[in-house]
């Protein structure tokens, strides 16, 4: 169908030509000389427009083909979710809390703990009506579905109470202090504090139509709870770990207090990446992303634990991965299945390229440094394929710690020939 348009387009294209130049032919026969030979145009130009986009679609559909697979799997399992009710599941499950492990499958919702925790920590921020707007998470993912009720029960446990005049006077813009004071000739100049103070010194109660409103803060009894479940609330904070709470909280009964926080959550982390190191031979663009991120979260909490020795590995295997080229370990795939030539599958190759964040963090640790941390990153590589060389990773690290502009174009000639050798 191609070659026959892109023949027909040249055959008009020509006609047009020497009917155009030619000097027998009269103005009318001119402009459909004209009109041939741009229709000869649009049909080479459709021909090859029309080709390129189909080598497109057949060179990416594997891609949308996953995608497909991949949301029809979701919804499924959505739909089976929905699909269960009380009446179906087993009461032992939830017989013995202390005994649930995580290959049994995690209940719906966190406990009530958790739950309680995140909502009192709102309170922490400023004061809420029970009338407010709650953020939608607590239904679809806490399963609370009537929040006006929950709202009476954490008020009738006593870890809410009545907000202070002050509080709620804070809920209000200066300038909103300020025009109650300017409208009774009250002196209007200070710190936010200084007006709620004024007004309060100098203004009858009954005359603010806030104060005689019922806004809610943490009771005492609140803020301890607060601190006992500190944990959940920075948990919730950090999504990017992608712990799930059940998760944290079975490693935590099993932890009986040996460990902290940091430790519990450094400890699952090192779980997601064995878990990705036994896939590795097949690992995608979203697990390459995923293990960065993960040793970056690792980084954090070595660096909050002043393990910073520890922090610096977290960084630097984060390095060797981007220099390792593993991240475009999915084009090895393409180019077997679709039969492509090496010039299409480095079409879509990665160049290299280090996180900024990431070699600015190093630096900072830079006195913790030495030879023997990279070997130990080196050895503990995690990934489908390593391009990278012991001394390209030594001479690289280098350059972070001794340059102002780090420039990898050299060290990316080097990994994109040895990755052009492995298509091979």
């Amino acid at each position: 169908m191609k070659i026959i348009s892109i023949s027909f387009g040249f055959i008009f294209v020509i006609m047009g030509i020497i009917a155009i130049l030619s000097k027998d032919i009269d103005s009318y026969s001119r402009k459909v000389a004209i009109g041939i030979f741009l229709i000869g145009l649009s049909l080479i130009f459709f021909s090859l427009n029309l080709h390129k986009k189909l080598h497109y679609l057949k060179r990416f559909k594997p891609i949308a083909n996953d995608f497909k697979t991949n949301k029809s799997k979701a919804l499924e399992q959505e739909q089976q979710s929905q699909n269960i009710t009380i009446s179906n599941v087993s009461d032992e499950i939830f017989s013995d809390m202390d005994d649930f492990s995580s290959n049994q499958g995690d209940p719906p919702f966190p406990n009530n703990d958790f739950i309680k925790t995140i909502f009192l920590h709102m309170f922490e921020k400023h004061p809420y009506k029970k009338e407010d707007s709650f953020p939608g998470y607590f239904n679809y993912e806490y399963g609370i579905i009537n929040m006006p009720m929950y709202f009476n029960e954490v008020k009738n446990e006593g870890l809410i109470c009545l907000s202070s005049p002050e509080e709620i006077l804070a809920l209000m813009k200066v300038s909103d202090l300020k025009d109650i004071l300017s409208e009774r000739s009250i002196k209007k100049s200070g710190r936010k504090d200084e007006l709620i103070e004024r007004i309060l010194s100098h203004i009858d109660a009954n005359e603010l139509p806030i104060l005689n409103e019922y806004y809610f803060s943490l009771s005492p009894t609140g803020k301890k709870y607060i601190e006992t479940h500190h944990d959940y609330i920075v948990l919730k904070q950090h999504p990017e770990w992608g712990i799930g709470f059940w998760e944290y909280q079975n490693q935590k009964d099993l932890c009986d207090g040996i460990k902290n926080f940091n430790e519990i959550i450094l400890s699952l982390l090192n779980t997601k990446i064995l878990e990705i190191k036994k896939v590795k031979f097949e690992m995608s663009p979203f697990e390459y992303t995923k293990l960065q991120d993960l040793y970056v979260s690792a980084y954090h909490l070595f660096l909050d634990e002043e393990r910073y020795t520890d922090a610096l590995k977290a960084l630097l295997k984060n390095v060797l991965l981007s220099l390792s080229g593993c991240r475009n370990n999915y084009l090895i795939g393409y180019k077997k299945d679709l039969k492509l030539k090496n010039q299409e599958v480095m079409v879509n190759y990665f160049p290299l390229k280090i996180d900024s964040y990431v070699a600015t963090s190093i630096c900072e640790l830079k006195e913790y440094y030495d030879e023997n941390i990279l070997s130990d990153v080196y050895k503990e590589f995690i990934g489908p394929f390593n391009l990278c060389t012991y001394e390209m990773l030594c001479e690289v690290t280098t350059l972070i710690f001794n340059s102002s502009i780090l420039e990898l174009n050299k060290y990316d000639m080097i990994i994109r020939e040895s990755f052009v050798k492995k298509l091979k």
